[in-house]
């Protein structure tokens, strides 16, 4: 159970950098489509969030926990602990 939670944060994590559209920083300059899978890109970002600025990390922190909120898998099951 607690991998499958770890795989769906941080594929939500990755779907929250799309949004803010840090994802682009991922991927190489002449390739323009998705070349790593949103689990693996979530990966990455999660490595890269301890040396991230706070211009990066404060927008994008903000819209993974709107997108966590909006799951009911936070809000029915784990928003009671």
């Amino acid at each position: 159970m607690l991998n499958a939670l770890a795989v769906v944060l941080l594929t939500l994590l990755e779907a929250a950098s799309g949004a803010v559209e840090l994802d682009r920083l991922l991927k190489t300059n002449t390739v323009k489509r998705r070349t790593h899978s949103l689990f693996h890109q979530g990966c990455m970002l999660y490595d890269l969030i301890p040396n991230m600025p706070e211009a990066r990390l404060r927008p994008l922190m903000e819209c993974f926990g709107a997108m966590r909120e909006q799951l009911l898998l936070f809000t029915k099951v784990l928003g009671a602990v």
